[in-house]
C-alpha cells in the first residue's frame, strides 16, 4: 500500500472533500438575488447583488491574501493543540505564557509578534472594505441572503485521494463530515461577528476556521490513514 505522509496530507488539506455541500449553501449558489429579496426583505436586489460583488472582489485583494497568509503562519506555528481558541489577546497571552512548549514558537516575543501581525492585516481587510462590511451587518440580519453573499469564502474545490480500502474510506467519511460541521460553524460564526460589527470576533473566527481546515482535520485524516496501514488496511 502507497504510504501517505503527513506533507501529502497537509498539501491536500487547503482543496479537499468539501463535495458534501450543505443544503443552504446548495440553495444560496442556485438562487439569485432577486429571489431572495422577494422572500425576505432585509435588503434590496441591488445591494445584495453589490455585497456579493465586493466580497468576491476582497478575497482576491492583497490586503485579503496577506490577511490569510499571516494567519496559516500563525497557526502553523501553535501546531496540534485542539481547542485552543480565545477572543482577546490578554487570554491568548496568557495561555502561550503557560503553553510555548506545545507549540512551535521559539518565545512568547515571537508569538506575541505573529498574533499582532494577523490583527493588523485584519484591521487593513476591514478598513479597505467598510462599504461591505456595512452591507454585512444588514445582511447579517436575514440567514439567506448572508449565506448567498459570502458563499465564495465557504466554497472548497476538492480532489478525491486514491481509497484503497475500507479503513480509508471511513476515514475520508469521518474527514468530510468534519469539514461539513466546521463549514457550517463558520458561517454561524461569521454571521455573529457581523451581527455585533466585531472585528474582535470575526478575527477569532477566521483564526479558528484556518486552524480546524488546515491543522486539526489534516492532522486527523492522517492519523486515521496510518493506523488503517498499520492494521493492513482492516477497520
Amino acid at each position: 500500500m502507497k504510504k501517505l505522509a503527513l506533507p501529502f496530507i497537509f498539501c491536500v488539506s487547503t482543496f479537499f472533500y468539501f463535495s458534501c455541500s450543505s443544503d443552504i449553501d446548495n440553495a444560496t449558489d442556485n438562487q439569485q438575488p432577486e429571489s431572495i429579496s422577494f422572500q425576505l426583505k432585509s435588503m434590496s436586489s441591488d445591494s445584495i447583488a453589490v455585497a456579493k460583488r465586493l466580497y468576491a472582489d476582497m478575497m482576491q485583494s492583497q490586503p485579503y491574501i496577506d490577511m490569510k497568509t499571516s494567519v496559516r503562519a500563525f497557526n502553523t506555528k501553535i501546531g496540534y493543540n485542539k481547542g485552543v481558541s480565545f477572543l482577546t489577546k490578554a487570554e491568548w497571552m496568557q495561555w502561550i505564557s503557560s503553553n510555548i512548549s506545545k507549540t512551535n514558537y521559539a518565545s512568547v516575543n515571537q508569538f506575541e509578534y505573529m498574533y499582532n501581525d494577523f490583527v493588523s492585516k485584519s484591521t487593513v481587510v476591514r478598513q479597505s472594505n467598510q462599504r461591505l462590511f456595512n452591507l454585512l451587518r444588514t445582511a447579517a440580519n436575514n440567514d439567506l441572503i448572508y449565506s448567498y453573499i459570502i458563499n465564495p469564502e465557504l466554497e472548497i474545490v476538492t480532489p478525491e485521494p486514491d481509497i484503497q480500502s475500507a479503513c480509508e474510506e471511513a476515514c475520508m467519511d469521518a474527514c468530510t463530515y468534519n469539514i461539513d460541521v466546521e463549514i457550517e460553524g463558520y458561517r454561524q460564526d461569521l454571521i455573529l461577528a457581523d451581527v455585533l460589527g466585531s472585528q474582535e470576533y470575526r478575527d477569532m473566527a477566521v483564526r479558528d476556521h484556518d486552524f480546524m481546515m488546515n491543522i486539526i482535520i489534516p492532522a486527523d485524516l492522517n492519523l486515521c490513514m496510518m493506523e488503517c496501514e498499520q492494521n493492513g488496511g482492516s477497520n
